[in-house]
């Protein structure tokens, strides 16, 4: 049994003082007086549970409202997401990786058991900032400084030696990452009849197939220059700035292989068709050159839009996958997807990609 809370609301003022003085948020002589739990994000398919912590402190300052993140209780889920071992793989993201990053916000404290896979991590609240909406999608501005930003935390571990050292990091296409494989083709019949509204006849014969591809696909990104994939890079993960200033959430997933994953993901499935179409070329020339700025060299724009094609393609797991966890009752969750997967056919049909598969 594990003595970490489970959910956010048993989350007590004395587990909570004894976190924070853990992590150096507060110092010996503070205590969590009291702490007030409230849920966030539902109707998504989280792999966990998100909520708000409102804090008040004796003895000393301690920050007011913090973000509690706790992965799911659900035994099917985790018995999925088992050999991903993704909630390790945040928690160690947060304690070794994060402290180097600008655009990641603060962790006050990470806790974890990692021989059961479970953590709770507390990290500052960015609800000051203006959450992305994927459901609605993203302008040009915005998607330009999303991909400057992922650009620079590609170029911040691009073949870097660094990325021996976090074993718990695994490649984009170990056993561990191939089980999407399986999930995919489990979680296709089911997604086609929920979502039979939203997919176009002629791309049946490439969702089909696709599950049998996702093994040769991981390896092409593998192939690619190594650095830090976020894997899940969407909107709904980001927050923007006054300025040009983007942040980024949700570490779960993090892998290693090539970079391109997370831009043809984002642009397929987190810009608009007519966004995406119109202003195509200059954001994807805007992730390279940052990529550049920041050291990056031997990787050139021609193959860059080689390798955006596999991730245009690659992205299309994810919403078959989402439907596995799917509340099928939210509005905004099926509002979501079916917009989702209306960009993602349209980019894939618009880079002919189906030639991408054996």
């Amino acid at each position: 049994m594990t003595s970490l809370p489970t959910t956010t609301a048993s989350v007590t003022a004395e587990w909570l003082t004894n976190a924070l003085r853990s992590g150096g948020t507060i110092d010996a002589n503070t205590s969590v007086a009291t702490v007030e739990a409230k849920n966030m994000g539902a109707g998504i398919g989280f792999m966990g549970e998100v909520g708000r912590l409102e804090v008040t402190y004796a003895g000393g300052p301690g920050p007011k409202d913090i973000i509690c993140k706790i992965p799911t209780q659900d035994p099917t889920i985790r018995g999925m997401l088992g050999p991903a071992r993704v909630f390790e793989r945040e928690a160690r993201f947060y304690s070794e990786v994060a402290p180097q990053l600008s655009v990641v916000p603060q962790a006050y404290a990470v806790m974890a058991e990692y021989e059961t896979d479970d953590y709770v991590l507390l990290m500052q609240d960015l609800g000051h900032l203006r959450e992305g909406d994927q459901s609605v999608g993203v302008n040009a501005k915005d998607a330009m400084n999303a991909l400057k930003t992922v650009a620079r935390l590609h170029a911040e571990f691009w073949e870097s030696p660094r990325l021996d050292s976090y074993e718990w990091v695994p490649a984009i296409n170990s056993d561990g990452m191939k089980i999407g494989a399986g999930i995919y083709d489990q979680s296709l019949p089911g997604f086609l009849q929920v979502f039979a509204h939203a997919i176009d006849a002629d791309m049946v014969p490439l969702m089909e197939k696709f599950g049998s591809n996702v093994h040769q696909l991981l390896d092409r990104f593998a192939a690619m220059p190594n650095t830090i994939v976020h894997f899940d890079y969407r909107l709904d993960n980001l927050f923007f700035g006054a300025g040009d200033d983007v942040w980024v959430i949700d570490f779960q997933t993090s892998s290693r292989g090539g970079g391109a994953y997370d831009v043809g993901y984002f642009m397929s499935q987190s810009v608009p068709v007519d966004v995406r179409r119109e202003h195509e070329a200059a954001l994807l020339k805007g992730y390279h050159d940052e990529l550049v700025a920041n050291g990056v060299t031997g990787y050139s724009f021609d193959q860059l839009m080689e390798d955006y094609r596999v991730g245009v393609l690659y992205g299309w797991i994810i919403p078959v996958y989402a439907v596995g966890t799917l509340d099928s009752s939210s509005e905004r969750a099926m509002a979501l997807w079916t917009e989702v997967i209306k960009r993602a056919q349209a980019a894939m049909r618009d880079h002919h990609v189906a030639d991408l598969m054996n």
